[in-house]
């Protein structure tokens, strides 16, 4: 596997649905704080939304691949797979940490904007900000 930054949660009850399964919502909830934690050291995320450009989820795209329970923890990876002129794909993989288990894969699309809303293109010194996916994967 790559060097691709991790990102570890644990599985609580509340996390669940009632047949004790992690709800989908939540999983969701745990992609985006593994993106979020990508772009923290990067940049000052209490400004996101007040930059010139900003991005918003166009699309996602998740596959289920194994349950996860209560108690469990769970690693997120999250990589650049493409950039295109004003979007850009961030793909994650979510595995148990014990014993490694794909637990989900998920492909999120996001579209940059400009303050009013209008999709711009992606700006070149984003370009190098997030890590690569690993082109064999």
């Amino acid at each position: 596997m790559s060097q691709l930054p991790e990102v570890t949660f644990h599985i609580y009850p509340t996390d669940c649905d009632m047949l004790g399964h992690l709800n989908h919502a939540t999983m969701l909830n745990f992609l985006e704080r593994a993106r979020w934690a990508l772009l923290e050291p990067q940049i000052d995320v209490r400004r996101w939304t007040t930059q010139d450009v900003f991005s918003v989820v166009r699309h996602v795209d998740i596959g289920y691949l194994a349950q996860s329970l209560p108690g469990e923890d769970l690693t997120i990876r999250s990589g650049l797979l493409a950039i295109r002129r004003t979007s850009y794909i961030i793909k994650q993989d979510v595995r148990k940490v014990a014993p490694g288990t794909l637990v989900a894969e998920a492909s999120i699309v996001f579209v940059c904007v400009n303050q009013q809303g209008q999709p711009v293109p992606v700006p070149e010194s984003w370009r190098n900000m997030l890590p690569q996916w690993p082109e064999s994967e």
